[in-house]
């Protein structure tokens, strides 16, 4: 199977028309991958314009620049080892003052869940990892080995909404007194023992999708670098520039909304609080009124695609 058939980009008719990408357009693409959305956005602002194309996985890095170089897109695109998070040094190193668009999609890539064998996927038996960047220190591993009972349910309950956070975050800890768990297979049985037989059935989707996904975003800080990088990047936009973000769980897609509504303006503060806290400042306006999803059609090609959610931004 080819680079092609395990990476199919999202949104992108979508994506297109909302950033409005004009020849010569300086774009960062934040979650570079299998280079489904770069490929795209490269035709648009081609020959002028110039991609920065990020990405913290040296696997990605790997798969993009051959498949670019393949294309003969290569030239147009900046391939940067990194977090999207430092995109305001990424950007002092290339000498760039200012973005014309910026795009960051959130998903897991097809090439990180099916060929990585970092642990991301509940359904394939890997060492726990979870790691976007191998050589960072904090792992899955780490995470369910020396976490407390305590922190390992926060973690749960916070990243993962998981319901039966208590049960499985003791049940672990119980565990690992015997045995470390090394595997996701490992985890994954202790999170099935863990939910009581009566609730089971009622379970939408797979009972350790949650616990995984709790897992895999505090190991990588997941969402404080989402709010992070949406803020500095809309520093480093020009007037007129747009930032698309597609989110895939709810997490996520509410510190987007949070983040948009803010910086349009809009107070977020409990009624009756006597002081702003927000930061509310007017820097530009939100273009999508209501999260925009994938068609049918769509879903029905890239199954994956289903959880999608696009938000887009335009400073002012």
């Amino acid at each position: 199977m080819n680079c092609e058939e395990f990476h199919i980009p999202v949104l992108v008719k979508e994506v297109m028309h909302l950033l409005n990408l004009k020849k010569g357009d300086i774009v960062f693409d934040g979650t570079l991958g299998g280079a489904g959305h770069t490929i795209v956005m490269t035709k648009a602002i081609a020959p002028t314009g110039k991609i920065i194309g990020v990405d913290l996985d040296s696997q990605a890095i790997s798969t993009a620049t051959s498949k670019l170089k393949s294309l003969g897109l290569l030239k147009y695109v900046f391939v940067i080892n990194d977090n999207f998070v430092n995109v305001v040094n990424i950007l002092k190193k290339l000498g760039i003052e200012k973005l014309n668009a910026f795009l960051l999609d959130l998903g897991l890539s097809s090439i990180q869940i099916e060929k990585s064998g970092r642990g991301f996927s509940y359904l394939k038996n890997e060492k726990l990892d979870m790691r976007f960047n191998p050589l960072q220190k904090l792992s899955a591993c780490n995470v369910v080995n020396e976490y407390t009972e305590d922190k390992l349910r926060e973690i749960f309950f916070k990243y993962g909404e998981e319901k039966w956070s208590g049960r499985i975050a003791r049940n672990i800890v119980e565990h690992r007194k015997a045995k470390s768990v090394k595997y996701t297979s490992e985890l994954v049985e202790i999170i099935r023992e863990s939910i009581p037989n009566s609730f089971k059935y009622r379970i939408k989707g797979h009972p350790a999708k949650r616990i995984f996904q709790a897992v895999r975003i505090e190991v990588n800080s997941e969402l404080e670098n989402l709010e992070k990088v949406i803020t500095e990047g809309l520093e480093v936009m020009e007037k007129g520039a747009r930032m698309a973000v597609i989110s895939y769980h709810s997490l996520e897609d509410r510190i987007v909304k949070k983040k948009f509504e803010i910086y349009a303006g809009k107070c977020i503060c409990p009624r009756g609080f006597p002081v702003c806290t927000c930061g509310a400042a007017r820097l530009g306006r939100v273009l999508t009124k209501k999260v925009i999803r994938p068609e049918s059609d769509e879903i029905k090609k890239n199954p994956r695609s289903k959880g999608a959610k696009l938000r887009v931004f335009e400073k002012l």
